[in-house]
């Protein structure tokens, strides 16, 4: 009796976790829609409108975080969920590496012009955290990234200086984080100009530029080829 009286209270105690993590899930998504409908990029959002868009009482709604500030570094969180999701997907060895690079900023130019709002409250600083979810957001990013580079030099069979490799990582990091500053300076725009494609294009083009270049200091050749076909020249 005393392990089924024990298993009973273990089930209940799960299924409350459970309800308590699906409704904390559901505030959240509330004040990602309010951000993302409602609100001009940079606009205070409310605990009285997240509220109201997860239809619970206010008082009610803190029952699932600690403060405001674990309520906001969760919406940070799922913002950077989001567009990780999408900018993961992209980074993959398919294509030539121009392709590879465009295809990388292409998403985040997207998704950054139709999330500005949500782009803004990612960026914010929240008084009182001791995380910032969008700096593990960009080193997630950055170590994706950093992965397919070192897989493309690996086909090259390039020669690469000891010094090179263990400045990799903060090269990758200065790379992306120019990309999120130039995003982040053409979405303030009234107007998105140019026009979302030929931003990207230009950025894909001037990112290129210094990945070419750097590999040509290096004597490094990057054949303009898919990455699967200089992998099945490799084999062959």
């Amino acid at each position: 009796m005393g392990t089924a009286k024990r298993d009973q209270t273990d089930g209940r105690k799960r299924r409350w976790q459970q309800h308590n993590a699906d409704r904390r899930q559901s505030v959240i998504e509330a004040a990602v829609t309010v951000l993302a409908r409602d609100l001009e990029p940079g606009a205070e959002l409310s605990v009285q409108q997240i509220a109201d868009e997860a239809s619970v009482h206010r008082t009610v709604l803190y029952r699932y975080f600690d403060d405001r500030t674990d309520l906001d570094v969760a919406i940070q969180q799922e913002i950077c969920n989001r567009a990780g999701e999408l900018l993961l997907a992209a980074v993959t060895l398919e294509g030539t590496p121009r392709d590879i690079v465009h295809r990388i900023i292409g998403a985040y130019v997207g998704w950054g012009a139709e999330n500005v709002a949500l782009m803004r409250f990612a960026e914010r600083d929240i008084a009182g955290a001791t995380t910032k979810p969008l700096d593990a957001a960009i080193g997630q990013i950055a170590e994706q990234i950093e992965l397919v580079i070192g897989g493309f030099l690996a086909v090259l069979d390039a020669d690469v200086e000891e010094d090179d490799r263990d400045a990799l990582t903060p090269w990758v990091f200065l790379l992306v984080g120019g990309v999120i500053a130039a995003v982040r300076n053409w979405s303030s725009r009234e107007e998105l100009r140019p026009p979302a494609p030929q931003f990207t294009r230009l950025l894909a083009d001037v990112t290129w530029l210094q990945i070419e270049g750097l590999a040509a200091s290096r004597r490094i050749e990057v054949p303009d080829l898919p990455i699967e076909q200089l992998l099945n020249v490799k084999e062959a």
